[in-house]
């Protein structure tokens, strides 16, 4: 009789799959903090992608005091309303870890309490009760409102030009790491990266993988790498040197013109709206 595999895979492990083991606890850090671990700068051009950047920016507000936190958005002044409407419609429920980390409750007491008033938004009842709502400060205000480190909010400015949305770059107080810019024409990219002290730009993406393009940037070597869909690129710019990363698959840089539901971009790998660009 033929003996039966250990790793044989039987119609139970398929159909009625049971765990007997709890999955391992996560110990999250309730202490106060005053070091912004990687935080996050996002602008959001008029020819941007409000969904995807909504999106990205909401999933991010959700956990404020893990790695790269989002702590400032800057939005084109013509979007601001409606981008504000997008990201609060995917506003949930804040984690009790978030909701009762002693940063977070410091900064909503100065919200409600503090002696100037301040604007902001804040999830539908029905999506969020209002002690764990991300909170999005749309008033103006930088970060320097609220006590040291971060507050677990995010401050929201309005800008006209990207010389502007430099301006508010430099007026925040974290130190950012990276910066998201969402922008269909992608040109601006290099206006804004020349303008401000940042090596990391991701256009129309977040936080793709820089393994290859990170020596020729540690070795100050121009150079333009395209891997996994993504354009790479290392160069100087305002006398310090840029990493810049956006996809370059063009029925991801602009939306694509065919009729709804019979889109081939992704079945004959080209955009097919090119023939309606040149005709």
């Amino acid at each position: 009789m033929c003996e039966i595999k250990a790793n044989f895979v039987t119609h139970d492990l398929v159909h009625n799959l049971r765990c007997h083991k709890r999955g391992p606890r996560i110990r999250q850090d309730m202490k106060k903090t005053r070091s912004w671990p990687g935080a996050r700068f996002m602008c959001v051009c008029k020819e941007g992608d409000l969904n995807t950047a909504a999106y990205c920016l909401a999933e991010l507000m959700h956990e404020p005091f893990q790695p790269f936190p989002m702590a400032t958005v800057a939005v084109h002044h013509s979007i601001r309303d409606e981008f504000i409407e997008r990201v609060r419609s995917r506003f949930r429920q804040l984690k009790p870890h978030v909701a009762n980390h002693p940063n977070f409750i410091r900064a909503v007491n100065e919200l409600k309490h503090g002696l100037r008033p301040v604007k902001y938004v804040m999830a539908d009842v029905e999506d969020a009760p209002a002690c764990a709502s991300p909170i999005l400060v749309t008033e103006g205000v930088t970060h320097l409102f609220f006590p040291s480190g971060p507050s677990g909010c995010t401050t929201l400015h309005s800008f006209s030009s990207i010389g502007e949305a430099a301006l508010i770059f430099g007026k925040e107080t974290p130190n950012f790491d990276a910066v998201y810019l969402f922008d269909e024409t992608i040109t601006s990219v290099y206006i804004l990266a020349t303008l401000i002290r940042c090596v990391q730009f991701f256009v129309n993406c977040m936080d793709a993988c820089l393994l290859e393009i990170m020596p020729h940037y540690m070795e100050h070597t121009p150079m333009v790498i395209y891997k996994r869909g993504y354009h790479y690129e290392t160069l100087e710019l305002g006398g310090q040197w840029k990493i810049i990363v956006f996809p370059y698959s063009t029925s991801i840089l602009r939306q694509c013109c065919c009729p709804t539901g019979q889109c081939r971009c992704y079945a004959t790998h080209s955009a097919c709206c090119e023939d309606n660009m040149h005709s």
